[in-house]
Order: C-alpha cells, then structure tokens, then sequence
C-alpha cells in the first residue's frame, strides 16, 4: 500500500505521493548484461534522491541518464520526473515544463504500461507542472491520474483520490485566491485519507494555513495541534516546523508576541539546517512582523530581506506575498515612503503576473485596481508626507518624528479601516445569505451554493444529490396552533437537518415548510440511505402546546445531478425530478421516494422525459426508489407540472 511522501524536507507543495513508488516498479525493456541494468537503477534511484537537495546535480545527472541508449519506458519516464522537478526548483520553469510534457507523451504512446505506473506518472507530471506555475495542465493531468487510478484496488485509488484533491485544493489556495474553495477540496481529501487510514500531516498542514488565510483562528489551531501531533510520529520534522511557524503566527496576530519568539526561533533555526527554504522564508516573515511589532523597526527590514532571498525567483507565490507584505510593513514603520511603495510595487508585479499566466489580463487588471485602490492612496500619502518631511527636517528633528509617526497611524488606521469594512462586508453578505426564520441559508444563497457544487466534477462512480423535504399537512399546525407554533416547528427541522448534514453539505429553507439538501459524491444505495436517515430524523412528536403533541412526518424527494451518465443537466434539471420524486412521496405522505437516471435513450431529450418521465422509469432508464412499494409515477397536476 502507498504512502505518502511525509517527511520530504522542501518544498512540501505539491504533494508528491507515489513518487518513491516508482522506484519499484520494474523496467519491462531493459537490455545488456545485469551489472549495466544494475547500475543504470542505482543512478536513476540517485537522481530522484538528489532532485531536492542538490536540483543543478540531478538536472546533470537526468540529461546524461537520457544520451544512454536502450532505456526503458519505465526508467525513461522516472528520469523526466527527476529533471522536471530538479529543473523546476533550479529556477528553469522552461526545461521543467518540457520533461512534465516528455512523461505524457512517453505514457500515452505506451497504453499497455500497467494502470498503476500510469498514475503514478500522471501525478509526477502534474506535480512538474504545479511547481512550474503551469497550472492548468497541472489539474488536467492531476484529474487524469484520478481517472485512472478509479482502476486499482479501493484502498490505493483512495490514496491517490486525497493527493489529488489535496492538489487542486492547493491551486486554489496558492495561484486562483480561491481558500473557500480550496477548504471544501481539502475537506474531501482528508475523508478519502480517513477512509483508507492514511494519517498525513501534510495534507493537516494545508488544511491549517488554508484555515489561517480564512480567519478561522480557532478552527487553524485545532488543526495545528492534530497536524503536529501526527507529523511528530511520523518523524516528519519539516512538516513540524512549518505549523509551529504557524502557530507563532497565530499567536504574533492575538498579541502574544513573548510566546511566539522563542516558538519562531526554534522553526528557524531548524528549517535552517534542513535546507527548507520556503518554509524559512514564511518563518522569518513572521519574524520581522514580531520585531516590527516590538519596536525593532531595523531589525524587521534585515528580517524580511533575509527572507525575500529564501524565494526570489521560485515557484512559491503564496510565501513570495507574505514576505513583500512583512517588508513593504517594515518600510512603513521607519517612515521609508520610497522604498515601501517600490516593495508594494513589487507585490502588485507578482500578483498581476500569476493571474497573467492563468490567461486571465483582464481580471487581473480588475481585481487590482479594485483591491489595491486604497493600498495606493495610502502610499501616495506616505509620499506627499515623506517630502513634506525632506524640506523641514533642518528645522527640527522632533517635528521629523511627529511625522514618521503620523505615516505609521495612518498606515494602522488604514488597516485597521480595511479589517472593519472587510467585517461588515462580510456580515453583510451572511445577513443577506441567512433566512431570517431559521438561520439556514436562503433561496439565493442556496442557488449559488448549488452551482459552486455543480462546477466540481463527481468522484467517479458518484454523483451529486439534491432533495426536497416537504412538512405534511403543516397548514393545520398554523390552522390549528397558530403561525407562531409553525415558526417553533420549522426552526425544529431547521436544527435537526444541521445536526444531521456534514459540513460541507448545502442546507436551505427552499420556501415555506419546504426546506432543500445537497450532498456531494453520492452513489444510489448512499442516497437512498442518506433519505433514509433524514425522514427517521426528521418525523418526531413536537409539543406545540401545554399537553397538545402534534407528529410531524415528512414528505421527501431526491435526484441525482448530473441526471444521466452519458447527458448534461444541471443542478436545476435536478431540482424539477427531485420535485417529481417528492410529488410521488407526498401521494402517499410520510414516505421518500427518488429518480436516479441510468442513461438516457437514443432519440429522447432532457425535457421530454422532465414532462412526462413515466415511460422511462417503466423502460429502465429512469430507476424509481422509494420507501414503499410504488411501481408508477402519479400524475401531476397540470398546476404543479408549470
């Protein structure tokens, strides 16, 4: 069985689980005498051990390993693994991206190469791909070893389904500014390595700098502690000293300055000697924002520079933007006008580049003139100040310091503004998302939820579900009780349905006493039992009055989306078979009844079978389930069919 590659020193992103792997797997074509086959694994094993610690050696080694003649398909592809990687961290994005190219190519002119290996090689290329910044083809050739490795054993495809997903969570995170939805891949990633037992603090570790940049502070720490935790049995030290860098980091931001310096010094000292660069860079930008903090205005610009040298020209945009921050503040707090907004221009170059190169100028240009609006107003002030400052500063020496210390309120206050607004911006949109009755999410919010999850492709042999739960004749509850009773009964349901849900499940109030759920990567058989679970949850006896019970049951209805295997159909093609499916239940009140499409016939289209699904459910198209005996669809009104 796999296991990942925890105690890699640097850099630990992207995860490259199963590259050890290929070291093992045999040459099918190696020819000449056994010392030369011999030799030739010896120096192919040497170049993936040096790919990280030594790049410009095993770049060398690579290319005189390839002159040699008669190599093996297998030894071929784990030779352009090590050039792409060792290439990619010697700063040769170019060569690097050629030797990811060179694996495909090698893999798709040889389909009888066992599955396997294929993965595995789709993975490292990927994993080429992502350190050279090409993330596109990352993800494309990441989504294809998940592909394949859908033919190994559960327990191996398990592993390389939480590599991937951890993969792509990291795209999100470090290249698209996307950690909401780089959580929601991390989550997944880390209940397929749960599924298998694979403890990995790598992929904890992601998790946590992910909850970081969230502001999800308790929630990071809780993570941190687990990750830590685990890497220390693992033995795995450089996975230690990056979260205890980021707990530093957490505690630097509440405060507790004394606490953390020690921590920082510890990590520092000991990404130091194992050579993690960009681990150390992270750590001595915490640093310099400590200094800073404590006074140490000198101290904090040597810091971040020290820093900036540990990343200048690598793959690591996510520690490239934490330290021109940290340097751009150290600038800020000395009163240097010039030299923070040369840093800041800096930053704005790096982020500007990276969405460049994911194609997209015109967002680019966008999204920074938005963001970085305010950042230049402030700049410009520290200018206009600074010269203000250059003219008087023969005048006197207390009025100099009056204005170095007006820049540096400003620039808090200005932060501080920014933290506000970002605040109430965010509460604003929580208000506007939150149905007032029950504290679900609304109709709209649940509508963009439901597409976020429609443009995330299945785990294979998955689709995504969407029901409708409906309360049965809840018109007597208001009739017989009251509408405040019916408010008592609908935020009942309200909370079971949230204790009931996984996290990243979407709960809503659809409208009136009906209420939606939406569950990721379902198969049939878990649907039905998901439904199961929700109307036993559901269906119990509330008091809505002194010695007056009322049972409540359910009505429930479901699909699948994408409905078809072989057709398109989104999430609200879904929604009107779901409602179809609960129609059926509701003929017969307190049931759950679902439409799971197997394929759809030749010659039938996506609305003709939503107007009249009848005839496909009896052709075995369309499977209808549910909780009694039905072998038909009921007739929908006329009313209900609009």
């Amino acid at each position: 069985m796999p296991t990942p590659a925890t105690t890699l020193p640097v850099p630990l992103l992207p995860c490259l689980l199963g590259l050890v792997l290929l070291l093992g797997l045999p040459s099918s074509r190696a020819q000449g005498t056994q010392p030369v086959v011999d030799r030739r694994a010896d120096e192919v094993k040497r170049c993936l051990q040096l790919r990280r610690d030594a790049p410009p050696v095993a770049v060398a080694l690579a290319e005189s390993l390839l002159r040699e003649p008669d190599l093996a398909v297998e030894d071929e592809v784990k030779i352009y693994s090590c050039l792409g990687i060792a290439a990619g961290l010697a700063g040769d994005r170019t060569r690097a991206v050629e030797a990811g190219a060179q694996m495909e190519r090698l893999v798709k002119e040889h389909p009888r190469l066992p599955a396997q290996f294929r993965a595995r090689a789709y993975s490292q290329a990927g994993s080429v791909f992502h350190g050279a910044g090409q993330i596109h083809r990352a993800e494309a050739a990441y989504l294809h070893a998940q592909g394949l490795a859908a033919q190994l054993p559960a327990e191996e495809a398990a592993l390389f389904q939480a590599t991937t997903l951890t993969n792509i969570g990291l795209i999100h995170a470090d290249y698209l500014d996307s950690p909401e939805v780089a959580d929601g891949y991390y989550r997944k990633a880390l209940a397929a390595a749960g599924s298998v037992g694979l403890e990995d603090p790598l992929i904890l570790h992601n998790h946590a700098l992910n909850l970081v940049r969230l502001g999800r502070t308790e929630e990071a720490m809780a993570v941190i502690d687990e990750g830590e935790a685990l890497a220390r049995r693992k033995q795995a030290q450089s996975v230690v000293d990056r979260l205890r860098a980021a707990r530093a980091g957490l505690w630097i931001a509440q405060g507790r300055l004394a606490q953390a310096r020690p921590l920082l010094d510890a990590a520092i000292k000991a990404q130091q000697d194992s050579v993690d660069k960009p681990g150390l860079a992270g750590s001595l930008a915490k640093l310099s924002t400590l200094q800073r903090l404590s006074g140490d205005y000198a101290g904090a610009l040597e810091t971040a520079k020290r820093a900036w040298s540990n990343v200048d020209g690598t793959p690591q945009p996510q520690k490239q933007r934490e330290v021109l921050r940290a340097w751009m503040a150290a600038h800020a707090a000395q009163g240097q006008a010039d030299d923070a907004m040369d840093v800041g221009a800096r930053l704005h170059a790096l982020e500007m580049q990276t969405l460049k190169e994911q194609r997209l100028e015109l967002l680019a240009d966008l999204q920074a003139r938005s963001e970085s609006a305010a950042a230049q107003r402030e700049l410009a002030t520290m200018r206009h100040q600074a010269q203000i400052r250059v003219l008087n500063d023969e005048k006197s020496t207390l009025l100099r310091r009056y204005g170095v210390a007006l820049l540096v309120l400003l620039v808090l206050a200005g932060v501080g503004f920014g933290l506000l607004q970002r605040r109430k911006n965010r509460q604003l949109r929580k208000v506007s998302a939150t149905d007032s009755l029950t504290g679900l999410r609304n109709r709209r919010a649940a509508t963009e939820a439901m597409k976020a999850i429609s443009s995330q492709r299945p785990v294979a042999g998955t689709r995504h579900v969407l029901f409708l739960i409906d309360i049965d004749h809840f018109k007597k509850v208001n009739d017989g009780f009251g509408h405040h009773a019916g408010d008592q009964v609908l935020v009942a349901l309200a909370r079971r349905l949230r204790e009931i849900g996984r996290v990243d499940d979407v709960i809503a109030r659809w409208g009136g006493e009906e209420f939606l759920m939406a569950c990721a990567d379902l198969t049939e058989a878990q649907a039905c039992t998901v439904a199961s679970r929700l109307h036993e949850a559901l269906c119990e006896v509330h008091e809505l009055a002194p010695r007056q019970q009322w049972p409540l049951t359910v009505s429930l209805g479901f699909a699948p989306f994408p409905f078809f295997d072989n057709a398109a159909g989104g999430w609200d093609y879904a929604l009107r078979m779901a409602d179809r499916a609960l129609y059926a239940a509701k003929d017969r009140r307190n049931a759950w009844a679902g439409l799971w499409g197997r394929a759809l016939p030749a010659g039938a289209t996506l609305q003709a079978l939503l107007e009249a699904p009848e005839e496909a459910v009896r052709g075995g198209a369309i499977e209808l389930v549910a909780s009694y005996a039905v072998e038909r669809l009921p007739q929908v009104p006329a009313t209900r069919a609009a």
